[in-house]
């Protein structure tokens, strides 16, 4: 019905088309003069009209939607169909809605592509295709549209079906059709069906093909059933089967061992299910079988790869170990026969670190790196590779002539190297002198998954028992050294005890003889200034020629240096005595709140004098015009303050002082900068310690003498603020030091 309709409009824009043509060119001959039948004229118009009253009709009347489009996508007209379809209004959509308003936008890019192809006359444009369609209330439908341009305009009109159950229902089908085709590309399932009146049983091809029968080797008995399970598992299998028979169960479902052809084994997991008579007796079972060997392969290595990881953990020691590893390992493939082989690599052999055989004993194999040295394992430790051989290859002999066989040649043997980072470090075998089809690609791959989790665990436990024997030597020598330790304690607790005596001892030496000499000093000083003093007035007058005047400057001079160095060693007694008690903590500390520019005000003050005297030397302040308070002894920070404005004058000759305060981030910086010679870098990292004099710099030069605690002593006091103090300096250029302490939050105060 739809192809119909799709044929009568083409048939009907086609005629359409062709009339409007000849309508157009016989008004043109009639615009050029031509000479035009009238008659002929109102015909084609007739025909015109009746052509277009029949498409009008079919345009509304039409089963599939259909609108006409102007150049900008604004729907100009739409028939009751499009109303349907879009779920809007006509008055709603003529003039006022556009294509736009009905595509979903992922789509309309495209379809605008298409229009300006076709506008352009372009061949590759379609004219049909399918898109989303969005209705009115949000639904989306699917649909195929037909696109016509209308000659002699730049309109199109546009024919929509709704494909939406058709493609609904194609997708369905082409999801059940995949849906199949995968579930039979991917059935591993052999199927059987047995009947018991009969004792006949179904096989289906892939049943047969599991265990590697045609058809003709195994018959459909369910003897051919019973002689292919593992004997370790008949009885079990046989009994989930009886309990279906007898009707216990409805269904069961059971894994088990079966031989293939080839004598090996695969697993099987077996489903059943019976079939009852109007007696509810069984008559009938069938079922599938599923090869699991696989799974059962990976299962079993994932389990046996965890528990040897384990095992170095649960195991007391490496024999412990071996055996372990031995169980895990026969617990997948037969090993009854199985040994371990470690490289000792000072000794240049193979020690076999555990066997278990029944028909020889292993020695180690000596001097392995001389390639006249050979065996199987040596073999599989040189390659780094798997070895299996096995009687059932025709060439077996060969190959172990070739290579070298120690002991009793067995039916099969396998040998996998083990390796610890890339570097084989020994081999493990597993080996049979009866059946050579013991073993198959499938022990080769289990050995070879598990070689390396087994190489990890000997390297762990052959390393933890070297670290128990370590500990034990250690926990020897801890106990012999905790004794010598106790009694050097001892000897330390008593030599500490008479230190801090002696500390006591010259802590109250040095302040009693501090105290005792400065009382001499005092009367030296005195009677030298007494001396300087009477000496100028009653007796050098009394000079009578310039010789004696001479004289006499000179004594005056001794006894100005008797008094200056009687003051420098007072000086270096206060110093001595200040350093004593910080250390000591025996010092007096007046702590107090304190605005920091009045006690550098202070301490400018009380150096001005010194500055005075040198006229080449300007003193300068740089303060800010506030700050916040800090809470330590005034006297104790004016000391540090004093000590850096006398090193300062005392080394700078010529230029500025520089004093200065910074508050930043609740931290006040003070820095007294000078134009002095400069601190060599050698000396910056001692500058306060005590008693350290630099060569060269602030602390002492050939004119002025210190006493080398000065700085040490603004250390102790700094320090024990929570401050810290540091020096900058460039030989040639002068230096800066700097201390902070802490401010105290929330106390800003005028630096007036």
């Amino acid at each position: 019905m739809q192809g119909d309709h799709r044929k009568t409009k083409n048939q009907l824009i086609d005629e359409l088309d062709r009339l409007r043509s000849e309508l157009d060119g016989l008004r043109k001959d009639a615009d050029g003069g031509a000479e035009c039948d009238s008659a002929e004229m109102r015909k084609v118009e007739e025909a015109l009209r009746s052509s277009e009253s029949h498409y009008r009709t079919l345009f509304e009347t039409t089963g599939t939607a259909m609108v006409l489009l102007n150049p900008d996508g604004i729907i100009k007209s739409c028939n009751s169909q499009f109303t349907i379809l879009s779920g809007c209004a006509r008055e709603d959509i003529n003039g006022k809605l556009g294509w736009a308003d009905f595509v979903v936008p992922e789509e309309l890019e495209r379809m605008t592509r298409y229009h300006e192809g076709r506008t352009k006359g372009e061949r590759t444009s379609p004219r049909d295709y399918e898109f989303t369609f969005r209705r009115k209330d949000g639904i989306l439908k699917r649909i195929h549209v037909f696109v016509r341009l209308l000659p002699g305009t730049e309109d199109r009109v546009c024919s929509l079906i709704d494909e939406t159950e058709r493609y609904e229902a194609l997708r369905a089908l082409r999801e059940s059709e995949e849906r199949y085709q995968l579930m039979a590309r991917g059935a591993n399932d052999g199927l059987w069906d047995w009947d018991l009146e009969t004792n006949q049983v179904f096989y289906s091809p892939r049943y047969r093909e599991i265990l590697g029968y045609a058809e003709d080797e195994f018959p459909n008995t369910a003897d051919a059933w019973l002689d292919s399970l593992h004997p370790d598992d008949r009885d079990r299998v046989l009994a989930a089967n009886r309990e279906c028979i007898e009707g216990k169960v409805d269904q069961f479902q059971v894994e088990f061992r079966q031989f293939h052809k080839d004598g090996s084994t695969r697993w099987i997991l077996g489903r059943g299910g019976s079939s009852k008579d109007e007696n509810g007796r069984v008559y009938r079972m069938s079922g599938s079988h599923t090869d699991i060997t696989v799974r059962k392969f990976n299962e079993r290595t994932t389990q046996a790869l965890y528990a040897i990881s384990t095992a170095v953990s649960t195991t007391r020691n490496l024999q412990d170990l071996y055996q372990t590893i031995h169980s895990i390992i026969d617990e997948v493939i037969e090993a009854k026969n199985f040994f371990i082989a470690m490289l000792d690599e000072e000794a240049d052999m193979l020690r076999f670190v555990y066997f278990q055989d029944e028909m020889d004993d292993y020695f180690d194999i000596p001097n392995i790196s001389d390639p006249g040295q050979s065996s199987l394992s040596i073999h599989v430790f040189r390659t780094g590779a798997p070895l299996f051989l096995s009687q059932a290859d025709p060439d077996v002999d060969a190959k172990l002539e070739a290579i070298g066989v120690i002991g009793t040649p067995p039916a099969v043997w396998l040998g996998i190297p083990l390796r610890l980072g890339g570097r084989v470090v020994g081999a493990m075998a597993v080996q049979d002198y009866k059946n050579p089809t013991l073993y198959s690609d499938q022990a080769i791959s289990f050995l070879s998954a598990v070689s390396e989790q087994v190489a990890m665990a000997i390297e762990r436990k052959t390393i933890e028992e070297a670290l128990t024997r370590l500990n034990e030597e250690l926990e020897h020598k801890v106990e012999l050294r905790t004794a010598e330790i106790e009694a050097r304690k001892a000897e330390l607790e008593e030599a500490n005890r008479r230190l801090t005596k002696l500390d006591e001892i010259k802590s109250a030496m040095v302040s009693s003889v501090s105290h005792e000499l400065r009382t001499p000093l005092t009367s030296i000083r005195g009677f030298a200034k007494l001396c300087a003093k009477d000496f100028a007035r009653y007796f050098q007058p009394l000079a009578a020629s310039e010789l004696l005047d001479k004289k006499a400057e000179r004594i005056r001079g001794n006894l100005g240096i008797i008094d200056t160095e009687g003051e420098r060693l007072t000086r270096l007694i206060n110093d001595f005595l200040d350093i004593n008690r910080i250390e000591s903590g025996k010092a007096c500390w007046n702590d107090n709140f304190l605005n920091p520019c009045e006690a550098i005000r202070n301490a400018v003050a009380a150096a001005r004098g010194g500055f005075q005297s040198r006229r080449g030397v300007e003193l300068l302040l740089d303060l800010p015009s506030s700050s916040r308070l800090i809470h330590a002894d005034p006297d104790k920070i004016q000391q540090v303050l004093i000590n850096l404005l006398n090193n300062a004058c005392k080394f700078t000759r010529q230029g500025k002082v520089t004093v200065s305060l910074r508050d930043n981030d609740d931290i006040l910086t003070v820095s007294v900068s000078d134009t002095g010679p400069g601190i060599p870098a050698a000396d910056l990292g001692y500058i306060f310690e005590k008693f350290h004099k630099s060569s060269l710099g602030d602390t002492i030069c050939t004119e002025q003498k210190g006493t080398g605690l000065g700085l040490a002593i603004c250390r102790e006091i700094v320090e024990h603020y929570g401050g810290s103090i540091w020096v900058e300096s460039t030989l040639g250029q002068g230096s800066s030091f700097h201390f902070s302490l802490p401010a105290v939050p929330g106390t800003e105060n005028a630096c007036s």
